[in-house]
């Protein structure tokens, strides 16, 4: 079994040193407890302790709620035996350290980092905050600025910009091996013991309160400029003015209170689960994770149209060459201006240099239709795109064991793949027979271009998104011929988030009020009768995968979670009923049979999700 701390001792200094968590989190419960043993167990003749990971981390995520985050020693216990260990206590950032990894390293007396490290504090993301002491361990430490930009925004601090600010004490700049930089590490502990005074720790360090007067204001001033409608940072603002006002207990305290409270809200429930699905978007599909994907270094386009601009600028932009084959001049023209404009629109911005611009210029390229693509890596085809069929079955015949993306409401070739882009999601369809190393390649392609990637299951041309959007149109246009205004539906749909779609009235139907809360409730009903559909016939994969293209492709407010948490929070017997009391008013609100299974059940969407 594999130790969550691994205890060295080298000269008077421990090391402990942290594995990988066998959950993706960045700290757990067995690291917690060994920790905590560790530091209290120490020999009396070591100097210091230094915690560091066997493998440096990579991942900044936020960590999500965990039921073991309340189990002894909680954060806040283990940030605690740092801060009154015997010895001074370093930490060594190597990597990436966000989440419970890096409010951990805010106790330690000391935080070295190689060059390549970064930090972010995220779980604002979550609708969450520390419940261990980062809102008043940080403001001690920089001040009540930075630490309500790090804690409120959220950006990735590198180790030069941390060094600046205070958030480290010490850069590790040492050419060679990792052997030759910890013996760097060793020399920066010896001088930092030097003359027998230890460094402070995490709530003793008082160097961020020192101005007063610019503490408050810059309270002042996020307080005015931060979102009315976000708790969260609200939240945020008053600890970091606790951290000012309050003895360090106290602080803590508050902290831990004003934690919880927004633990238990619908909106921090919400944000959580669409990380969940976040998450698991990012994830390779099961039965893929052990190929190596083909790299994409040429992309070859089937077809010009706007639609397919965006992938072809980013393709550039990431250092890929780009060929077009389009035989219609003016279809041609119309993309390439596209193209060209989105480059000087980023020039203008700073986004790009012009030097840039014209080197990413040079690999793009076109070819007329009796010109193959065999060079390409992969293609992507418009489905519209003038092609002989013959030509493409040959170009496609060319591309044995590289993917073919086909975009648009046409017919899919064989061995070849639909892709629907809707914003920065893209579903692919992964046809049964389909080899296993296309479909790596296809989805490390895309989302090398940046989008959020959805497998699904039969190859139909509206997806997830297009069946999702229908069926909540559907519901719309059923409200409006029942004698429901316009404006009263939009005005519900703005409450709750969302940005209402042009409707037009029905002449002709005696007006029916109808409140803001039913508007609502009929729409997302119609919208997890569809979501059902989707599970059931084996398009959508998961629950998760509904919320995250109703969020991500149709607008669907993020804090509210999708239609599917909806539900789930509601209740799914009683969503059942509303379907069954509205079925007659439109085949939108007809409910499904598998309704039914699902009420038996009785563990809901968010159940199915956890079960894979």
């Amino acid at each position: 079994m594999t130790l969550s701390v691994k205890s060295d001792r080298v000269g008077s200094v421990m090391h402990l040193v942290l594995a990988d968590c066998a959950d993706g989190r960045s700290f757990d419960l067995a690291q917690r407890a060994a920790l905590v043993a560790a530091l209290r167990d120490l020999d009396p003749d070591l100097r210091a302790v230094l915690i560091r990971w066997e493998r440096p981390r990579q991942s900044l995520a936020p960590d999500l709620p965990d039921a073991e985050d309340r189990k002894a020693p909680t954060l806040r216990e283990t940030c605690k035996a740092l801060e009154t260990c015997a010895r001074p206590v370093f930490v060594l950032i190597e990597g990436g350290l966000g989440g419970q990894a890096a409010e951990l390293v805010l106790a330690a007396h000391g935080r070295l980092a190689l060059p390549k490290a970064r930090m972010q504090f995220a779980a604002v993301r979550l609708g969450l905050i520390s419940e261990c002491g980062t809102t008043q361990r940080l403001p001690r430490l920089l001040g009540a600025a930075e630490a309500l930009r790090l804690l409120c925004d959220g950006p990735v601090v590198g180790a030069a910009e941390a060094l600046a600010m205070g958030l480290i004490d010490h850069v590790i700049d040492v050419d060679g091996d990792h052997a030759a930089q910890i013996a760097a590490v060793h020399d920066v502990i010896d001088a930092a013991l030097k003359g027998g005074t230890a460094p402070l720790a995490g709530l003793a360090r008082s160097a961020g309160l020192r101005d007063g007067r610019s503490y408050l204001a810059a309270i002042s001033a996020k307080r005015a400029d931060a979102p009315k409608a976000d708790p969260c940072q609200a939240a945020v603002i008053n600890c970091v003015e606790a951290a000012m006002l309050l003895p360090g207990d106290q602080g803590l305290d508050f902290e831990d209170s004003l934690s919880k409270d927004l633990a238990t809200s619908a909106r921090a429930q919400a944000l959580c689960h669409l990380f969940r699905a976040e998450r698991r978007a990012e994830q390779m599909p099961e039965g893929l994770r052990d190929y190596i994907p083909v790299p994409v270094r040429h992309v070859g386009v089937v077809g010009a149209a706007p639609a397919l601009s965006g992938l072809v600028l980013t393709a550039l932009t990431r250092g890929a060459a780009v060929t077009v084959m389009e035989p219609d001049r003016t279809r041609l023209v119309g993309m390439l201006k596209a193209v060209a404009n989105a480059q000087e629109a980023a020039v203008a911005a700073g986004r790009l240099t012009p030097i840039q611009r014209d080197a990413d210029w040079e690999r793009l390229a076109t070819v007329d239709e009796d010109t193959p693509l065999e060079v390409a890596d992969l293609l992507l085809v418009l489905g519209e795109a003038q092609v002989p069929p013959a030509q493409m079955s040959a170009l496609i015949a060319q591309r044995k064991g590289r993917a073919v993306l086909v975009t648009g409401r046409g017919e899919v070739p064989n061995d070849a793949f639909r892709l629907i882009l809707t914003g920065r999601v893209a579903e692919i369809a992964l046809p049964p027979g389909a080899g296993a190393q296309p479909c790596v390649q296809a989805i490390a392609f895309l989302r090398q271009m940046g989008l959020t990637v959805l497998p699904i299951g039969p190859q139909s041309p509206s997806g997830i998104v297009g069946r999702l959007g229908g069926a909540g149109g559907g519901a719309l246009r059923a409200m409006l011929g029942m004698g429901v205004s316009d404006a009263a539906i939009g005005q519900a749909l703005l409450a709750f988030g969302l940005r209402p779609p042009t409707l037009n009235p029905v002449e002709g139907v005696a007006p029916r009020a109808m409140p803001p809360e039913e508007i609502v409730n009929r729409w997302l009903a119609a919208l997890a009768n569809e979501g059902v559909r989707l599970l059931s016939a084996g398009m959508a994969f998961s629950p998760l995968d509904v919320d995250l293209v109703a969020v991500a492709g149709m607008g669907f407010p993020r804090d509210k979670g999708g239609p599917l948490h909806q539900a789930d929070q509601r209740g799914l017997l009683v969503v059942r009923r509303d379907l069954t009391l509205w079925a007659d008013e439109g085949d939108v609100w007809k409910p499904l049979p598998a309704w039914d299974a699902l009420v038996s059940l009785g563990r809901g969407f968010a159940g199915i999700a956890s079960q894979g």
